[in-house]
C-alpha cells in the first residue's frame, strides 16, 4: 500500500506531520508574497496546489482533507511571532468568505462566536494589517474591505428577505365627501341631504 504522503522525486514516504510542516512553511511564504500586493487574495485550492508543486511533497488524499491543518499551523506561527493573520488572505472564490480554517484565528485571538458579517469584517481587518506590513502599495487612507462577492451575496440575501416579507395592504384615505352644504338662498350651512332647515 502506498503512503498517503510522499516525495514526488523518489516516492519516499513521509508522515502526515512531516508533510504538513513542509507545506505550512511554504504556505507561509506564499501568503507573505500574496500580502506584498495590496488587494491580492488566493483560494485554499490554489494554495494547496502550489504548496505541493513548490515542495515536491504530494498526497493521495484530497487537499480539502489537509489544507485546513496546514493553515492552522500558519495561524500558530503568525500568533507566536505577532504577525497579522495571514490566513485571512485565503478566501473562497465562490462566496468571497474566509474558510473554516479562519476559526482557528478566532480561537487564538479570543474572538469567538462572531456572526458571519463580523467574522468577515475581522478577516478584512486582518488582510489590511497584512498588506500594511508586507506591501508597499497600500493607500494611506486604506480601510478594511469586505470581498465584493461576499458583499454581493449579502445584498442579495437582504433583497430576497425583503421580497419574502408579507406586503401590508394598501390603506386608502377616506374619500373627500362633504358632509354639509351652503344654502343658495340664506347662505347658511345646512346638511348635505334634505332641505335647508332655515328656509323651510
Amino acid at each position: 500500500m502506498s503512503a498517503a504522503y510522499f516525495r514526488a522525486s523518489d516516492g519516499a514516504p513521509l508522515t502526515a506531520e512531516e508533510a504538513l510542516r513542509i507545506w505550512a512553511a511554504e504556505a507561509y511564504d506564499m501568503l507573505v508574497e500574496t500580502a506584498s500586493h495590496y488587494g491580492h487574495v488566493l483560494s485554499a485550492d490554489q494554495l494547496a496546489h502550489a504548496v505541493q508543486e513548490h515542495t515536491g511533497v504530494r498526497s493521495t488524499e484530497r487537499p480539502s482533507s489537509w489544507v485546513g491543518r496546514v493553515l492552522t499551523l500558519v495561524v500558530y506561527r503568525c500568533s507566536a511571532t505577532g504577525e497579522p493573520p495571514l490566513t485571512s488572505l485565503v478566501v473562497s472564490p465562490s462566496t468571497g468568505m474566509v474558510g473554516p480554517a479562519y476559526s482557528e484565528v478566532q480561537r487564538v485571538t479570543g474572538a469567538l462566536h462572531l456572526s458571519d458579517v463580523n467574522r468577515e469584517k475581522a478577516a478584512a481587518q486582518g488582510r489590511l494589517d497584512a498588506y500594511r506590513r508586507y506591501a508597499s502599495d497600500v493607500p494611506a487612507n486604506a480601510e478594511p474591505v469586505l470581498t465584493s462577492k461576499f458583499v454581493a451575496a449579502r445584498d442579495k440575501a437582504k433583497v430576497t428577505a425583503k421580497a419574502r416579507m408579507p406586503k401590508r395592504p394598501a390603506v386608502l384615505p377616506p374619500p373627500d365627501v362633504p358632509l354639509t352644504r351652503i344654502c343658495p338662498r340664506c347662505f347658511l350651512e345646512t346638511p348635505i341631504i334634505g332641505d335647508c332647515q332655515n328656509c323651510d
